[in-house]
């Protein structure tokens, strides 16, 4: 994509997130081989109940070391939401303390709820610790979000008969964790109703500035997408180059910005929690923070839509703020032997896919009109489970196929 309006979506960006289901009452709970004991009853976790544990399904976790686990992790969650550093850190090991202490903080200065599951164990580095992958499940408060989840990697082990973790990195490059915005630190937070902010510790003019920005952006978006929105634009502007990253990338980093998705836990849901606007670049103009926000506002709602029809929705709406003159200029770039057929998914980023994508969606939009559209955009969104599917939803929501589309589009080029 071009770098005036340069922004990556969030398809074919999504990892995923695999969760146990942990139920039940108060009980106690063996911590050790030997006769110590932690309690944890209802009243302690405030509502975060467990199951009385059993061995994984490998065979191969001990289940006093599962249940002793499930304990921490709940404590965690309790942690968090009574805004209690101390229970957080309570099964910390010394080295990993400062880490975890600012990991806590970052949390509350987001305003979220986290509860963590364990879900299966993964090999470790030494016969003496076990690494779990666990699902870190988390509301962001006021953001009007269903939950949404990550994965981190925790390793334990038994230190003089009490349970330790002991790294919080083990699993990294497995799964890609510590990767979301409160694991680097320290931050600050701008909230308003309408935009949240997150940046680095002393970068609140910078928060300021996006926010403003965003909310204007948010408005144009809002004139053109009359369909499900992302109400509060969660933006992202930390120095860190892998925050909301894969591992390795499998994206071109270059973009002023890009859409990372908010995974929702449900196992099997094609459609995310929500997303996040993460900055890449000191500046963004006008034009790639609207190209941005209309690749958020229907990140909930799936990825089955095609993507010309995503890019082309999220250049169309960009492009809204260049002059006729400047419009002009880029169609010209677009000769009609490139207008042979709609971009397939798989040939994005690219600067002529980009623009094929955009010159399309403006041309159905001057035949149709913007909301059936966007009526369009919301049902194969959902139910475009592949091209068949895909050109029925067109025709019927539209009244277009894609050849006649780019024929359209070759006749208005001249």
């Amino acid at each position: 994509m071009r770098d005036d309006v340069g922004v990556r979506g969030w398809r074919g960006v999504l990892t995923p997130v695999v969760a146990a289901l942990v139920v039940g009452s108060a009980m106690w709970l063996a911590v050790t081989p030997a006769a110590s004991t932690v309690r944890l009853t209802s009243e302690a976790t405030r509502g975060v109940t467990l199951q009385t544990m059993r061995p994984s399904r490998t065979g191969d976790v001990d289940p006093r070391l599962a249940a002793a686990v499930d304990a921490s992790l709940a404590r965690r969650g309790v942690a968090v939401r009574t805004n209690n550093l101390g229970l957080f850190l309570q099964e910390v090991a010394p080295a990993l303390r400062p880490k975890q202490a600012q990991l806590f903080r970052n949390l509350k200065a987001v305003g979220m709820s986290v509860t963590y599951r364990r879900a299966e164990p993964w090999e470790s580095y030494s016969a003496q610790t076990k690494t779990f992958r666990v699902s870190m499940r988390y509301v962001l408060h006021g953001s009007r979000l269903g939950q949404a989840a990550t994965d981190v990697g925790y390793t334990y082990t038994f230190r003089q008969g009490r349970l330790a973790m002991v790294s919080d990195r083990y699993l990294d490059k497995a799964i890609g964790s510590n990767r979301q915005p409160w694991d680097f630190g320290p931050i600050a937070v701008l909230r308003r109703a309408n935009v949240v902010v997150i940046v680095n510790q002393g970068q609140l003019a910078r928060a300021k500035s996006l926010a403003d920005e965003t909310v204007v952006s948010a408005r144009r978006v809002r004139k053109i997408w009359p369909g499900q929105l992302q109400t509060v634009p969660y933006v992202v502007a930390l120095r860190e180059p892998q925050v909301l990253t894969e591992i390795p990338p499998t994206q071109p980093g270059a973009e002023p910005a890009q859409i990372r998705a908010m995974m929702s836990p449900k196992i099997g849901s094609i459609q995310p929690a929500g997303g996040w606007v993460v900055v890449r670049q000191t500046r963004l103009s006008p034009a790639q923070l609207t190209h941005a926000l209309m690749h958020l506002l229907p990140v909930r709602l799936g990825d089955g839509a095609p993507g010309w029809l995503a890019e082309g929705m999220a250049q169309y709406a960009g492009n809204q703020l260049l002059t006729a003159a400047q419009r002009a200029k880029l169609r010209a770039e677009i000769s009609k032997q490139q207008l042979t057929r709609l971009p397939a998914d798989d040939e994005f980023p690219n600067s002529a896919s980009d623009s094929i994508s955009w010159l399309a969606v403006e041309q159905l939009i001057a035949k149709v009109g913007v909301r059936p559209v966007t009526e369009y955009y919301r049902q194969v969104a959902r139910r475009g489970y592949n091209d068949a599917a895909r050109d029925r939803l067109m025709q019927e929501y539209t009244g277009f196929t894609q050849a006649r589309l780019v024929e359209s589009v070759r006749r208005s080029a001249g």
